[in-house]
């Protein structure tokens, strides 16, 4: 099924169905339907608490990546992009994008409420060298990068799994994080411009795996997956990840707790994301 005009079926997608907002996870879906998270209550405005988001979630088993994962009928879903936006985040997106020479796509709690602390871009099929263009605006103070933004990350969303001077050591060199004005930007670098509303990326075999992980050099770093050549057990693996905290790993020594050894047509991938990666370096 083809996806809805609007649709991207992307990471960070912002979707409308039912009242609720949901916002798309990863790249490839079940035919007919969309892998996402209830977060916001539309008319309201407002972030769904923990038991209404259990209410609006609707769970399959999906062969494909053999994993339970929340859905929406593609066919009931529709593109949420709220007229006007509010002042603050289009005048962030305006003059980012024209410092950034790209479009970015607002997600996250500024596109829903009014009470945000942080602004949510998403750069779909993000192209090469706006990772050095950042990095670029960043070593030169154009954009500000101080610590006290990546602690108040820290502590709003990392803080139950992973210590802060592990995750300080994970984005002690990030070029996603930095400030606008007084306001906190994130961006979510994606490699796709339009996701896949089929399976491409067929898992054969997995298995858990707690233990030691040596990444050797980046594949694509900071663009989402994020990839590494990697070791583990003297086995050559690649590192995938889609979740923006480990987009930007150096190479080095890590302990990785419940992550996923995956079996697919590219090779043997670890995929930490439903577990915790930790620096050992």
């Amino acid at each position: 099924m083809r996806a809805r005009l609007g649709v991207r079926l992307l990471e960070g997608e912002a979707l409308l169905y039912s009242g609720v907002v949901y916002l798309v996870k990863g790249y490839q879906h079940p035919e007919g339907l969309v892998v996402a998270y209830p977060r916001y209550k539309a008319l309201q405005q407002a972030k769904l608490e923990k038991h209404e988001a259990a209410a609006w979630t609707s769970e399959l088993y999906w062969d494909c990546i053999k994993l339970r994962v929340p859905v929406v009928p593609l066919s009931k879903a529709y593109e949420y992009s709220p007229r006007p936006l509010n002042r603050a985040v289009e005048y962030a997106k305006s003059f980012l994008e024209s410092l950034l020479e790209v479009e970015l796509h607002p997600t996250g709690s500024s596109l829903v409420s009014e009470g945000f602390r942080d602004l949510d871009f998403a750069v779909y099929g993000a192209p090469a060298w706006l990772v050095d263009k950042l990095r670029l605006l960043l070593n030169k103070g154009v954009l500000k990068r101080p610590l006290g933004l990546l602690v108040s990350e820290y502590l709003d969303k990392h803080a139950g799994y992973l210590k802060l001077e592990d995750y300080l050591y994970l984005k002690k060199n990030t070029i996603l994080h930095f400030y606008f004005g007084d306001l906190h930007v994130n961006l979510k670098l994606l490699e796709y411009e339009k996701g896949f509303g089929t399976c491409v990326d067929y898992v054969y075999s997995y298995g858990d795996y707690t233990g030691v992980v040596s990444i050797e050099r980046p594949l694509n770093p900071h663009v989402l997956p994020a990839r590494y050549s990697a070791r583990v057990g003297g086995r050559e693996v690649v590192v995938e990840s889609l979740r923006e905290l480990y987009a930007e790993l150096q190479p080095g020594t890590y302990y990785a707790e419940r992550a996923r050894l995956e079996a697919r047509k590219g090779g043997i991938y670890l995929v930490p994301d439903h577990g915790v990666l930790r620096p050992l370096t």
